[in-house]
Parts: structure tokens; sequence; C-alpha cells
């Protein structure tokens, strides 16, 4: 993934990494590489962790955190930014993003009546495309992608391999989804009839998912029973995220394995949810709030506020009831001796 091309001097990394430069600006940057194994050449964060070691790296450069103390770097090249990790992402991007070159349609496509594909496409081997579709620009169709009928796809979008798109999904452009992902599958719903069967509901809706969205490899999004599952702009999955039908997913929300979002839950804008969390049908989780690893969410979560546990309630009072929790034991043997000593006192 390394683009061979790049190389960039500490002026010019300073200007794109939007950071303050103390060291020499023409001193050239082979490399990007972690603060353990940086050498001649490279440039690495250097995190708090990592700060007093900096004399004894062979590391050119250092990205450091703007209020870190200087005294003991004197001589050393440094890029001082507000957001080090930020800047860090972006040299990385810098050095090792390649470059887009189309490769053209596969012989062997699969395409149905109606369908349109953008300038500039990669669509590898073993990709089928349903009826009535329009696929943007510079697209890239992964091995073994099947795309149903009525699928809009933006431009700079890639899918990889395996992916399953059913019929009726928008995709924005330069979304990302990764292998195995299926979108737009049927949400679960059924009803028992007067004989005690399970009826299916049929599932009428599709899925939206707006522009630089990241959908992790194996997630599921379901759509709709009627309007649409919705992901909006900047949302990022990690793998094996459920997303059941009708959700609606707001602006720059991080979601990480293993979350589980039940029908119709509504998540704000910049939520973050953390591995295994789970939520009930119906319930809201207002922007900016935090839900912890295996929390089980049973109601709304108010704008702003970070929970934990099942049920879901504020960090601080979960983390006071798990201190309890673990005392319980002593303090249940305290009590046997306090009911012993009542027991045994005698009556006034």
């Amino acid at each position: 993934m390394r683009n061979m091309a790049a190389r960039y001097n500490l002026g010019q990394l300073a200007e794109n990494l939007r950071a303050r430069l103390v060291g020499d600006p023409a001193l050239v940057i082979d490399r990007v590489q972690p603060f353990e194994s940086a050498v001649e050449g490279d440039l690495t964060w250097a995190g708090k962790s990592f700060i007093s070691h900096i004399r004894e790296s062979r590391a050119s450069a250092f990205i450091i955190a703007d209020g870190s103390p200087l005294d003991s770097l004197e001589g050393r090249n440094l890029l001082i930014a507000k957001n080090p990790k930020l800047a860090f992402a972006r040299a990385i991007k810098l050095f090792y993003q390649e470059p887009y070159r189309a490769r053209g349609i596969s012989q062997d496509l699969i395409i149905g009546e109606m369908s349109e594909i953008g300038p500039e496409p990669s669509i590898f081997p073993r990709v089928t495309i349903g009826r009535d579709c329009r696929i943007g620009s510079r697209v890239t169709l992964h091995p073994g992608v099947v795309i149903g009928d009525r699928v809009r796809i933006g431009d700079d979008t890639i899918i990889y391999a395996n992916v399953s798109i059913y019929s009726d999904v928008e995709i924005g452009s330069r979304v990302i989804i990764h292998s195995g992902a299926v979108i737009g599958a049927d949400g679960f719903g059924f009803v028992l009839d007067e004989e005690g069967r399970q009826q299916k509901i049929l599932q009428t809706g599709g899925v939206m998912i707006e522009d630089d969205v990241e959908i992790g490899a194996n997630c599921s999004i379901d759509r709709a029973t009627f309007g649409k599952t919705i992901l909006k702009r900047g949302v990022k999955l990690d793998n094996l995220v459920q997303v059941a039908h009708n959700c609606v997913i707001g602006e720059e929300t991080v979601i990480v394995a293993q979350v589980g979002l039940s029908g119709s839950t509504t998540v704000g804008h910049h939520v973050v949810i953390a591995g295994q969390a789970a939520t009930n049908q119906h319930v809201s989780i207002g922007d900016r709030a935090v839900v912890g690893g295996q929390a089980g969410v049973t109601k709304d979560v108010p704008a702003g506020t970070f929970v934990a546990g099942t049920p879901a309630q504020l960090s601080q009072r979960w983390k006071r009831a798990q201190v309890l929790f673990s005392r319980l034991p002593e303090i249940v043997e305290r009590l046997k001796k306090l009911e012993e000593m009542v027991k045994g006192a005698p009556d006034k």
C-alpha cells in the first residue's frame, strides 16, 4: 500500500499536517513509522509515554503535542500539533495512500438492463449488478460483489470482496464497505397468527448510506419496514455490527465491534458506542453521548452523557454500584453478625 513516490521535507509536512516546525525545514522524510521501530529518515509520533525517550530514538523527526516540554529536546526535529494523533493520521495518509488508477471493467461482469457505470471504474471479476442501477465515477467493486436492482452508488466509493447489496439501497460518495457486509437484508419482523405460526412482516423500505461512511467487515444493515434505515455522513462502523430496520445513525458517530442496534433506534451525531453494547427498540441516544462496552440501553440516553452497565445508567453511578457489588459477600457477613448480636441482646 506504500506510495513509493511520496517523499516530503519537514517544511512541507508542517504545512500538510497543520503543525509548527522546530527544526530543519529542508530535511527529507522517507517514511512514517511507529515510535518503537522508527529509524533515520522516519517520522514518528511521540505520545506522552514516549516523550522522555526521544533522545534515544533514531527517528529523524517527531510529532508531539502542543505544550510538551521542549527543554530536553534541543537539536531534535519536532512537528508540534494541537492534535498529534490527527497529525500522525494525516502523515500516514500522505505517505501510504496510493493514487487511484482505474482498472477498467472485467469481461465477466454481469449487469442488468438500464444500469449505468460512470467513468474510470475498477470492476474486478465475478461482480454482478442488477437492473436500473447507477454506479458513479471511479467506483471500485472487488471480486464477488453482488448488487441488486435500483441501487445508487456515489463517486469514489470502494466496495470490497463478497459484499452483498440488496435492491433499493442508496450509497453516497467516498464510502468504504469491507468484505462480507450485507446491506439491505430484510428487517427482523414477524407476528404470530391465529394458529400460532410466525408470519413475516414484509419489509418494504430501503437503506440510505450517506457520504464518507465506512462499514467494517461482516456488518449487517437491514432495510426499513417502511421508509429507510439511514447512516448519515461520516458514520464509522467496526466489524460485526448489526443495524436493524429503521435505525437512524447521526453524523460522525463511531460504533465499535459486536454492537447490536434494535429496530428504530435513533443515534445522534458524534456518538461513541463501545464494543458489545446493545439497544432496546425505539430508544434514542442523544448527540455526543458515550455508551460503554457491553452496556444494555433500555431507555433514552440524554445528549452528552456517559452511560454504562445493564440496564445502562450514568457511568459514575454504575461504577459505584460495581464497587458495592464486589463487597456484597463482606456486607452479608456483617449483616449476619449484626442480626446475631440483636438476637442475643437482652430485652429492655
